[in-house]
């Protein structure tokens, strides 16, 4: 049912209005017809409006695999989130959703929306925020949609790299490289590194689902 949901606003944002002149019903007149309406008497001189969909959107969420999201069972929560998406993705033409798990040593490929992998993914270690964005952040700019998001789920502040180096990158990839970088914070968050970011609250699910699809649906319009 969240997934569902999910999948609805992630749908709508390939929701496009596409011109089709030569019509004999619409809303503006196409003044190229004029010619053939006074020569021929050709009566299909507007212009109509019809609904297309062409979603362009890459989608790459990033797992905290960290020690610290071993408590209050925060990992699996991480994993159901993760498999919410891939779900709600995985029958939208035009998207293309990857997955990856990161600690402070090791990235994880953890396949797409057709293989998704996150169910394999253990807490480990520390984490290293800021690494893991920055090779997403790669993946994304090698991928041909127009619109990229990256999402992190998470469940605070990085250990093995500054909080000063992750805001940076997060600046760095949102205004020179157009890729939209958003978070799922698993708890309330002690300092915000992200501007754009949803706590996950288990009890209000929808709450956060709708949340968090018109949060990515208003970034990406903008690119779109």
């Amino acid at each position: 049912r969240h997934a569902a949901r999910l999948r609805q606003f992630l749908d709508e944002l390939g929701l496009r209005w596409q011109p089709q002149r030569a019509r004999t019903t619409g809303r503006a007149l196409d003044r190229t017809r004029l010619r053939a309406l006074v020569t021929r008497g050709d009566p299909r001189i507007l212009i109509a409006r019809t609904p297309v969909r062409r979603t362009d959107l890459f989608l790459g969420v990033l797992v905290d695999c960290s020690g610290s999201m071993s408590a209050g069972d925060n990992i699996e929560r991480a994993k159901r989130f993760a498999i919410l998406v891939a779900e709600a993705v995985r029958p939208l033409p035009g998207v293309n959703a990857r997955f990856f798990g990161f600690t402070d040593s090791v990235i994880y490929d953890a396949g797409d929306a057709r293989d998704c992998d996150v169910v394999a993914l253990e807490s480990q270690g520390g984490n290293n925020d800021a690494a893991a964005l920055f090779h997403a952040g790669n993946v994304a700019l090698g991928a041909p949609q127009r619109a990229k998001v990256l999402v992190m789920i998470s469940d605070g502040l990085p250990t093995e790299c500054s909080v000063a180096s992750l805001k940076n990158l997060v600046t760095e990839l949102t205004n020179r490289r157009g890729i939209v970088c958003s978070q799922i914070a698993l708890r309330k968050l002690e300092e915000e590194c992200f501007p754009h970011h949803v706590v996950l609250d288990d009890h209000e699910l929808d709450v956060a689902v709708a949340r968090f699809g018109r949060m990515i649906g208003d970034l990406c319009r903008r690119v779109l």
